[in-house]
């Protein structure tokens, strides 16, 4: 008996140790999706990205704000809800473009997962 449940405890630790590994296998990042491989690639271009787009990306999140709070309204204006539409997409061309400069992946591309260079296609 004593046998038997130190086997079968040896297999449920073997088998919860084996998953824990396939899962950091799986998608390839061992330190987990920021620490990564992906996040050493561009080396300190994330960091001088966030310094110099904190204002955009504030307005960003302000308009964003100002947005989901004209929608929530049961009657919101048409005509701003478009006005702060197109600003948001300017905006976000903007940041677009300041991550083209500094040699980063943008959104929509294979290597962007927006996570520092984490996960992008192959993870769920």
């Amino acid at each position: 008996m004593k046998k038997a449940i130190l086997i079968f405890a040896a297999v449920t630790v073997i088998a919860l140790a084996g998953t824990q590994a396939f899962a950091c296998i799986w998608d390839g990042y061992w330190g987990g999706h920021m620490g990564g491989p992906g996040a050493g690639v561009y080396g300190n271009n994330y960091q001088g990205f966030y310094d110099n787009t904190a204002k955009l990306r504030q307005e960003l999140a302000a308009k964003q704000g100002e947005y989901n709070a004209l929608m929530a309204k049961p009657n919101p204006d048409s005509k701003r809800a478009a006005e702060l539409n197109r600003e948001m997409t300017l905006l976000h061309d903007q940041l677009r473009t300041q991550a083209r400069s500094y040699n980063l992946p943008a959104p929509g591309t294979r290597n962007y997962g927006g996570r520092m260079g984490g996960y992008g296609y192959g993870c769920w």
